[in-house]
């Protein structure tokens, strides 16, 4: 009888979310399309929106978001508002006016995209943050 191979298997450890933070003055319709034409993606307007309690007002609010899901490459896109009704969805980022979501990416490179997203003319400035910042990706993205 052979001798016995032992295998190790090691997985990198997975970011499930990317989550990009976007200055500009655009309306939510003009950086959609865009986003679009720059990224060859469709986002599109959700019909529901989600809500989230405001700790501040005590209240809950509701957020209209942009999104699209790539069948060939299993990745999904999620443009949300970060101030809508004169609410901050990220009240400590404030200097965000859009945060654009990308879910089991397999097909832009963090620093391409970022490159692609600056090259937009109405961009001011792209920002990456770590996705355990964002308790919200959950809720919208599940």
């Amino acid at each position: 009888m052979g001798k016995v191979k032992k295998y190790d298997l090691t997985l990198d450890d997975e970011q499930p979310f990317e989550v990009y933070g976007i200055s500009t003055a655009f309306a939510d319709y003009r950086l959609t399309w865009e986003l679009n034409q720059m990224l060859g993606i469709r986002l599109e307007k959700e019909q529901q929106r989600f809500e989230l309690f405001m700790p501040k007002l005590k209240t809950q609010h509701a957020f209209s978001f942009f999104s699209f899901e790539d069948q060939e490459l299993l990745t999904r896109f999620y443009l949300i508002k970060n101030k809508q009704d004169q609410q901050l969805l990220q009240a400590d980022r404030p200097m965000i006016d859009y945060f654009l979501v990308l879910k089991d990416n397999f097909s832009h490179e963090a620093s391409i995209l970022i490159e692609q997203l600056r090259k937009i003319n109405g961009i001011v400035a792209v920002f990456s943050f770590n996705y355990e910042e964002f308790d919200i990706l959950d809720y919208l993205t599940s």
